[in-house]
């Protein structure tokens, strides 16, 4: 059964919601056209018929860019639900590369005190997820090019990432990567979540103050995952 829409309201600091995309002029004129149909419904309606449309644009979008959408299918729920698990206990969740929505709605759904910010690449999935999950911060645009969104965020933030490092270009992963950097050693309550399909650790830091720590194997999955965790590496290990 999928999980209710969150639209509760969620807390953050004021500079962070002063970088919010408002969520109207994603959804523009087109999306209102679009949603004519459902003019009757319910939101819950409204919220099911978005993430229907997101999974039925997916594979498009890797078509389109398979170096940089990483998979032809989006993330399990069983993966999902793991990666929504170590996103527990903080202040605010930021999702970097939602793309069709899969592990938005369980951050949205299991996590709804926390302000949920979500980074997308692709402007049409970025309007789809501004739809499907109003309360969440929506910004279009890749990781690198929006680093002032993770710069401004609580101390205590938690970035869940679906991002396919591996096959991005290396400049750009280069630039993603320091980005992250930044924001992990920014404070020391702040983790990265991150998956990948291969026993390596997704990726290596350039500081040697952030460590990998491998959380859970995830196997009802295609291929099996390996969920990982990034933080500041505690003096004395």
């Amino acid at each position: 059964m999928p999980p209710p829409d969150s639209r509760h309201g969620a807390g953050g600091s004021r500079a962070a919601q002063d970088l919010v995309v408002d969520s109207k002029a994603l959804q523009g004129a087109g999306a209102r056209d679009s949603w004519r149909t459902l003019s009757g419904a319910t939101d819950r309606d409204r919220a099911r018929a978005a993430r229907d449309a997101l999974a039925d644009t997916f594979f498009a979008h890797f078509l389109r860019a398979p170096a940089l959408v990483g998979g032809i299918v989006p993330s399990s729920r069983v993966l999902a639900r793991a990666m929504s698990r170590h996103a527990t206990g903080y202040d605010a969740i930021v999702e970097l590369g939602a793309g069709g929505g899969s592990i938005t709605r369980w951050l949205a759904a299991d996590h709804p005190r926390a302000a949920l910010t979500v980074i997308e690449r692709s402007p049409e999935m970025a309007r789809r997820l501004a739809r499907a999950w109003p309360r969440a911060h929506v910004h279009h645009g890749c990781v690198h090019e929006r680093a002032e969104c993770l710069e401004s965020l609580p101390a205590r933030t938690v970035a869940v990432s679906s991002l396919p490092f591996r096959s991005l270009p290396a400049d750009l992963a280069h630039a993603t990567i320091a980005v992250i950097e930044r924001f992990l050693l920014g404070h020391r309550g702040r983790s990265l979540v991150q998956y990948s399909y291969g026993l390596r650790e997704p990726f290596a830091f350039g500081s040697t103050a952030l460590a990998w720590r491998r959380a859970e194997r995830v196997w009802r999955n295609v291929p099996p995952a390996i969920v990982w965790i990034a933080e500041q590496a505690v003096e004395g290990r």
